[in-house]
Parts: C-alpha cells; structure tokens; sequence
C-alpha cells in the first residue's frame, strides 16, 4: 500500500499566530509548513555526505544567456514592486532570487550595500581606536577609549546583523 505524501500536524494555540506569519509572508499555511520542511531537508541533504549532493559554486561573471519568462500581469505588478522596494529593477532582482536560492549567498540592494559600506567605516575606525588605547598609557583615558571602542563595535554588529536578517528573510520567501 502506497503512502500519502501528506503530513496533518495539530498546532494547537500556535496556528492562528502561523496563519497570521505566514499572511504576512504571503504564503499559504501549506505553503509555509513545505518551504520549511524542504529547507531543514536542504540543509541536510547539502551536509550528509551522499555525492552530488554537495553545494557547487556556480560563477556569477562571465557569459550570460538571455532567458525569455513569461508572468501575468498581476505577477509582473508584484515582482516590480518588490524589486523597487529593494532599489532594483525586476531583471536585476529575477537574478538575485535565482543566485540566492543556487549559490546560498547574499544578493544585497543599494540600501544594503551602503549600510554595508558604512559599517566598514565604524571597523575603521574601530581600528583606528584601538591602536590609541595601546598607544595610551593613562588607565582613566585608556578605559574611556575601550567604553568608545565597544560602543562603535556593538552599533556595527546591530548593523550587519539587521542588513544580513533583512537579506535571508528576502530571498528565503
């Protein structure tokens, strides 16, 4: 006897707050239970050490084959929303889907790639900090630079942290 490719799961008191997540998301509750099935499985499956089930790096340069997709016009309205949300166009951001589900890396937008370039200035500076505390011999003064130290260091974690959330939640959907 055959068995059903289904799962029924009782969520209990969780299922109205997975039903309202998922709305958020723009996903059906099903859609929703199968995406992150078949990424935990993913994640296994990339890991368990059966060949060809490895994670190959796909280059991103080189020559590019033109690829015709044909959408509705209520898909073509949503993608270009998302895309422009994100500071590009829909061909660029088509792009970004397909490299963030192949290769499992970020595919940052304008507003990200700046927040990114600001965060590497507080690393300069953060640098730049540390080498006056070694240079400074006073406890007092050298304990006020560490404070200032650990201050940019946490705003510059926050930062790449909220840009690299924001990216997985994008291109996970």
């Amino acid at each position: 006897m055959a068995s059903r490719a289904r799962l029924c799961v009782d969520l209990g008191p969780a299922k109205s707050r997975w039903e309202a997540w998922c709305a958020l998301h723009g996903l059906t509750a099903a859609d929703g239970v199968r995406q992150l099935v078949h990424g935990v499985l993913s994640r296994d499956e990339l890991s368990d050490g059966f060949p060809g089930r490895e994670r190959h790096r796909l280059p991103a340069d080189g020559h590019r084959e033109r690829v015709e997709i044909r959408l509705t016009q209520e898909e073509l309205e949503a993608a270009s929303q998302r895309a422009l949300s994100g500071g590009l166009n829909v061909n660029r951001w088509m792009v970004a889907v397909i490299r963030a589900q192949f290769m499992h890396e970020p595919q940052l937008d304008e507003r990200e790639m700046r927040l990114l370039a600001d965060s590497n200035q507080h690393l300069a500076m953060i640098v730049t900090l540390l080498g006056r505390l070694q240079a400074s011999g006073g406890t007092h003064d050298a304990a006020r630079r560490l404070e200032d130290t650990r201050a940019v260091i946490d705003t510059h974690l926050r930062t790449v942290t909220q840009v690299l959330r924001a990216n997985l939640d994008r291109w996970s959907r």
